[in-house]
Order: C-alpha cells, then structure tokens, then sequence
C-alpha cells in the first residue's frame, strides 16, 4: 500500500506540471527551472521580457517547498496513518523520506529528464526549437537541494503525525 500511495502521488504531481506548462504565460511562471541561455532570450524578448516574474532567493524557494512539503506529507500521514502504518516517529519518518526522496528522482529522471525536455508543452512560442530546452544543470541542481529539502520535510512531517 505504501508503494502504491507514493506512485499514485508521483503521477499527480506529473499531472500538477503537465497542467503548469503549455502557454507562454504559464511557462514564464517556473521559467526559474530553464537553462540559462532560454531565460535570458525570454528575459530580453520585447513582449515576454515584460511578464517575467520576479525572481526570489534560493532560500525563500527553499523555505516555501520545505512548507509545502511538510503540509504535504502531514496531511498524507494523517489521513493514511492506519493504513501506511505510520506507528511511531521511525516509521513514519523513514517511510516520508523515501517517499520525497522517491519524488525527487521521479521529478529527476522522468518528468525532467525524459518529459520535460521533450515536450513541446515547455517550448516558448518564440523559441521553439528542442535545441534550447536540452540542458540538464538546473534540473541535476534542484534535484541535489531537494535531497536534504525532503529530509528535512519528512522529520518534520514524522514529528507532526506522531503527535497528533
């Protein structure tokens, strides 16, 4: 049933980033996640230049995704306690850790690796040539800021379903 729960959430959130792309409008919204050479000809294009969001620190994106996470889990643990078998602080946070760590490989190697840089979902009306959208580095780096993120979010999360 653990197996099973965590895939289930993997696809839901492929499906939350399959729904976060296909314009340039939502494209713009994680342009953070693109290579460097695509954000600065979107930055620099005369129409999408003027609707890039403001950028936030590694920290604030890192304390929000520790947030998220830690709601995430909770709410997840709470609600499936019985059935995952979240007993106690060990259990429940050897069990979120695998699980956030498992997303963050998923995130990695299928969403970022193979269907992000594939897609045509993710290309900017401007650019859309595969060429531009091939450079791994920001998603290899993300996916090394998740793995102590996710640990942090599971001894958090483990805490909170153990009290409560």
């Amino acid at each position: 049933m653990k197996i099973i729960v965590a895939i289930a959430f993997y696809f839901l959130y492929w499906g939350v980033c399959f729904l976060g792309t296909g314009t340039d409008k939502k494209n713009l919204m994680g342009l953070r996640s693109y290579p460097e050479e695509v954000q600065n000809r979107v930055r620099s294009d005369h129409q999408l230049g003027k609707a890039v969001p403001k950028g936030k620190s590694t920290a604030a994106i890192l304390l929000s995704n520790l947030l998220l996470f830690t709601v995430v889990f909770s709410v997840l643990g709470l609600a499936l306690k019985s059935v995952l078998g979240l007993n106690n602080y060990l259990s429940a946070f050897w069990y979120f850790l695998a699980f956030g760590e498992g997303l963050g490989l998923f995130d990695l190697l299928v969403i970022d690796l193979l269907w992000w840089r594939s897609t045509k979902r993710i290309r900017f009306s401007f650019l859309p040539e595969k060429k531009y959208y091939q450079n791994p580095k920001k998603h290899i780096e993300s996916f090394w800021r998740g793995i102590p993120l996710f640990a942090a979010a599971a001894a958090l999360a483990a805490l909170i379903v153990t009290v409560l």
